[in-house]
């Protein structure tokens, strides 16, 4: 019968697969540059055959199989394979004992071997629960549990039995409960519910038997799930689960922390409007502290206040303007620590025909200021008319509506452009392309406000939950080389829609105006990340039309299928409250893509009417927002941006280590070009292969990173996005340093022409004291120290190259490495932030 069965490291039995022999004998084969599988799959039965005559009655271990591994490969003649496969069986023994060392565990479990050292790193520098002496007192394993079983809890009160649409006879009567006197008592199948989650469930129950849709009492709710009337539904959490830890999705950050816990708020983004009066901005400013302190970021339209020197009748005073309040707001956030996890983060706004918009497009010259906030001007429609024309664009003031002076439209968007060529600030978010397609806009009236990275596009009062697709994991190897798994994504985008849909029902707002508005319009932000990734397996060029191409198939097919899942969830859940008062009954769709029939890959027509005739769940499905940490957790590019470096830096005590990227060695291996050599002169170049003479030209041709591609390819691929997007996108478009006013001019215009919604730019060493480091070179272009450089293997088996330690002045370390663990600060989706532990200004 042969071997059925293996035992493992932590003495589980499971069953043996060949395959994965196989696939290891032909990474160690490809690593030397051997292509053949069919001598892999050879050699695995050779040690198949071994296997059964050392072990015809028992079952062998883990370790007897690769021993197994190593003899057959010595005796077929394969020296330098078996040498790379026993390096390889060395690498991964030490990573399992750091894994284990890292996680302060005796040994890893199968979680903690699906994540590599530096997203584990991450995991414990900022989600994993800790004791009051900073001890670990959770798993990745648990961690993932627990936000799965917490993101399953309005399956329970949506199930038939206990729901109804159409109300019931109306609220049953208040009953106490207390979460910590049934903790580990109730479950769903094998998945235990402590006590926030079931705080949780109490808290969904009372809103909904307010509302009248509770068929049973909250008595009785409980008993069924004693009687394990629920059970059947675990398959949903295992789901959610095995998406979170085969690394295919993650939700944002604040669900990864905080649900299954006491804060149990899920939301990354919030937007809060700013009333002129004292007491409306103190009442913002308080809540915008509870959010920050919850680890949400906040967005402001500052526009409502009067400009500086304006009358104040309450006092016979005048006003200190909008910028003096910005101040208030950058010192509360300042001090207030957003739940141990990350730093308070707030986008600032300014219409562009307010009074003090000069002053404000010049608040961070230089960086020195408002170091809390990222500011756009909001660009409204009327001023393209007077740019074209030249004539004086009129200020008006938002109390009186009066006309108080005008400015010079060409002048006031130069002065926009030159701030940004200077300090990278401020973006731009065009009024126009916000609102044409704004499902709420006649109802609610126009969006003017965005989240601090400007992507979730929401009224006062609105919060947003996001989460990110990692695509590079449906790529497969197939015999025509790498392709999608389009059946397998499809399968992914249903589950994390899903999902996302009841974080809005689980979530612990912050606030009751909060919860009412997000209730009402029920956005959800479902984006991606790996997606340079995904273009690097498929060797298509980031700048090139088959790119975009591939760039908008990807993103028109989690559209499209977020909302096939969110017609779903509306036939049985019912449709988003505010659906009457959105376009959606009109057979309106809030993407630009969708009035291009010629690009279509579905039939976006028919999916139109199935919402005008079942409604729709959520008012947004789709945000492309920055990944930062959690595609650091998923091993993959952050969001839509493409590669910063092939090769890049990362300082420890002992010197520097340059990685490289997984699918850049990959290729190379592939093509038996990766050696020492090869780290050395991409690491010199910059972290790019363009200048690498003996790397061929149709790898060169799609191998491509961020400084590779010109400002307008840039701006190219963010439009290409946003045409599937239906709020807007996070992007960092790239200019060189010795980029003009002028170029970044054009591109600004040019991502207006193209339908972009907000923009932001930066250009290379912009930002003062920047030191961001790629290759041996900094990017402030200061010439490099000469360093001592070796090639070595990290304890994950990339390769590193390995420098000298180098002096750094303490002014250096202060501004632009990462307080929690020192390494560089790279800018990365408009925010500083650190690509070893994770942490960045914002979210």
């Amino acid at each position: 019968m042969g071997i059925m069965k293996i035992q493992k490291r932590d003495g589980k039995i499971a069953d043996f697969k060949k395959e994965k022999i196989t696939e290891a004998i032909f990474k160690a084969a490809q690593s030397q540059g051997g292509h053949d599988r069919d001598e892999a799959e050879r050699l695995s039965d050779a040690v198949m055959q071994l296997l059964e005559q050392r072990f015809p009655n028992s079952t062998p271990t883990v370790e007897d199989a690769q021993d197994a591994v190593e003899k057959v490969l010595i005796a077929s003649g394969h020296a330098r394979t078996a040498k790379a496969y026993i390096l390889y069986r060395q690498r991964r023994a030490e990573l399992r004992a750091e894994k284990a060392n890292l996680l302060e565990k005796d040994g890893i479990d199968e979680v903690d071997k699906a994540f590599d050292i530096n997203a584990l790193k991450v995991l414990k520098s900022r989600y994993l629960r800790k004791d009051e002496n900073g001890k670990l007192i959770e798993s990745p394993k648990e961690l993932f549990t627990r936000v799965a079983v917490h993101c399953f809890m309005p399956d329970i009160l949506y199930d038939s039995r206990v729901f109804s649409t159409e109300g019931s006879e109306g609220p049953h009567a208040e009953e106490s409960f207390s979460g910590p006197e049934y903790e580990g008592k109730l479950s769903i199948g094998t998945y235990v519910l402590n006590k926030h989650h079931l705080d949780a469930l109490k808290r969904m129950y009372d809103r909904f038997n307010d509302e009248g849709k509770m068929k049973i009492k909250w008595s009785g709710l409980v008993r069924m799930i004693e009687n394990g009337e629920f059970d059947e539904q675990q398959k949903t959490i295992d789901e959610f689960y095995e998406l979170m830890v085969s690394r295919r999705f993650m939700p944002n950050t604040p669900a990864i922390a905080n649900f299954g816990t006491t804060l149990g708020m899920g939301s990354a983004c919030f937007v809060l409007g700013v009333g002129d009066s004292m007491e409306s901005i103190m009442e913002t400013l308080k809540s915008t502290a509870l959010i920050h302190k919850a680890g949400g970021g906040t967005g402001f339209n500052f526009s409502t206040l009067r400009p500086e020197g304006d009358y104040v009748s309450s006092t016979s005073g005048v006003a200190s303007g909008p910028l003096s309040f910005m101040k208030l707001f950058d010192t509360m956030t300042e001090v207030v620590k957003q739940g141990g996890i990350r730093r308070g983060a707030n986008m600032g706004i300014l219409n562009i025909n307010h009074p003090d918009v000069e002053k404000f497009i010049k608040a961070k010259e230089g960086n020195k200021a408002l170091r809390n906030f990222n500011i756009s001007v909001l660009i409204m429609p009327d001023f393209w008319d007077y740019y074209q024309s030249g004539s004086p664009y009129p200020l008006r003031n938002p109390r009186s509506g009066k006309i108080t002076g005008y400015a010079d439209p060409k002048l006031l968007f130069d002065l926009i452009v030159y701030q940004a060529w200077e300090s990278a600030e401020p973006g731009v978010i065009f009024y126009d392309h916000v609102n044409r397609y704004n499902p709420f806009f006649k109802y609610l009236g126009p969006i003017v406000t965005t989240n601090p990275c400007g992507e979730v596009l929401l009224y006062p009062n609105e919060s947003c939950n996001l989460g990110s697709m990692n695509v590079w994991s449906y790529v497969k190897e197939g015999s025509q080389g790498a392709y999608v798994d389009w059946e397998g994504f499809k399968r992914g985008v249903l589950t994390a829609s899903h999902m996302l849909d009841n974080v809005i029902d689980v979530n612990n707002y912050p606030l009751k105006a909060i919860e009412e508005m997000t209730l009402a319009t029920r956005k959800i932000g479902l984006g991606v990340m790996g997606l340079a990734d995904l273009l690097f397996e498929l060797r298509l060029s980031y700048n090139s039309e088959e790119g975009r191409a591939m760039m908008e198939q990807v993103m028109e097919f989690i559209n499209y299928y977020s909302k096939v899942e969110s017609v779903r969830l509306a036939r049985e859940r019912g449709p988003l409250p505010y659906f009457k008062k959105s376009f959606y009954p009109e057979g309106r769709l809030p993407i630009s893509g969708s009035e291009d029939r010629e690009s279509w890959h579905f039939d976006w027509s028919a999916l139109a009417e199935q919402i005008k005739q079942h409604g729709v769940r959520n008012g947004y499905t789709t945000v492309v927002a920055p990944t930062g940490s959690i595609s650091m957790i998923a091993g993959c590019s952050s969001g839509m941006e493409p590669v910063y470096a092939l090769v890049w830096e990362k300082h420890v005590a002992v010197g520097s280590f340059y990685y490289t990227e997984p699918v850049f060695e990959k290729i190379m291996k592939k093509e038996g070009l990766f050696d020492d050599d090869l780290v050395k002169d991409v690491c010199e170049a910059g972290g790019t292969a363009q200048s690498v003479g003996y790397v061929p030209p149709q790898i060169k041709n799609f191998l491509k990173v961020a400084r590779d591609i010109t400002p307008e390819d840039h701006i190219r691929a963010l439009a290409a996005i946003q045409k599937w997007t239906d709020s807007s996108v996070s992007k960092t478009n790239n200019f060189p340093a010795d980029a003009t006013v002028d170029d970044m001019r054009q591109s600004y215009l040019l991502s207006y022409q193209l339908g972009c919604k907000d923009v932001t730019v930066f250009r290379d060493t912009s930002i003062k004291n920047q030191v961001l480091r790629v290759g041996a070179k900094t990017r402030t272009q200061q010439p490099a120290q000469p360093v001592q450089q070796v090639i070595a293997k990290d304890t994950a088996g990339r390769s590193v190259l390995m420098a000298a330690p180098e002096a750094r002045a303490d002014n250096e370390i202060s501004s632009n490495f990462c307080p929690k663990c020192s390494m560089k600060l790279v800018k990365q989706e408009g925010c500083m932030m650190c690509m070893d532990c994770g942490w960045g200004k914002c979210a």
